[in-house]
């Protein structure tokens, strides 16, 4: 029996589509939590405090020693998301935030670093925009931090620099008018964004 080329390739990409793996799902053992297979096969022995199942991108997220951290199968540490609210840093628009040597940069969901840790500190993407700041600092306030000093810039979704860093404060971005507020100094202006 022949078979063409083109017969060949779909039934490997059908075989391969059938034999990719299911996401881990977490497991708890004595008060900690790890990961199994779809089979209930101990892939990631229980070591962690917390731990969410892996997604569809065969990443999870889970808090221990080193606090959040985004992992493979393999257990190997992607990306320390930025905590939030108790949590993992959330997606919006995409992305999400993570800290790399005190440095702020974004990710998707699949742990992939789309924009490097490069950043003081960088606010959520908004309408395609970050407002992020160098040489600005958390500031701790009970159990909520703020931010403050420091210079304001803006960066899109692929951290082009918008803005440069250079501003004293830049608002949200508007979605009336495109625009943002900045104030430099004693000036203050509104800038239409691309």
């Amino acid at each position: 029996m022949k078979f063409s080329v083109a017969a060949i390739l779909f039934l490997s990409l059908i075989l391969g589509a059938c034999s990719k793996s299911q996401p881990l799902v977490s497991f708890q053992e004595n008060d900690l939590y790890g990961y199994k297979d779809k089979h209930g096969k101990t892939k990631i022995a229980a070591q962690y405090v917390q731990a969410y199942d892996f997604n569809e991108n065969g990443v999870g997220f889970a808090f221990g020693k080193e606090g959040w951290v985004c992992i493979d199968p393999q257990n190997n540490v992607l990306l320390h998301p930025f905590p939030f609210d108790n949590g993992p840093d959330d997606f919006i628009e995409g992305l999400a935030r993570f800290v790399e040597g005190k440095k702020f940069g974004f990710f998707d969901p699949s742990c992939k670093k789309v924009i490097p840790a490069s950043y003081d500190f960088a606010y959520p993407v908004q309408q395609g925009f970050a407002i992020v700041c160098n040489g600005c600092s958390l500031v701790k306030e009970e159990e909520h931090s703020r931010i403050q000093g420091g210079k304001y810039g803006l960066i899109d979704r692929t951290g082009k620099v918008v803005l440069p860093v250079e501003y004293d404060s830049i608002s949200d971005v508007d979605p009336n008018t495109s625009s943002v507020e900045v104030i430099q100094g004693d000036s203050k202006k509104a800038i239409r964004l691309p």
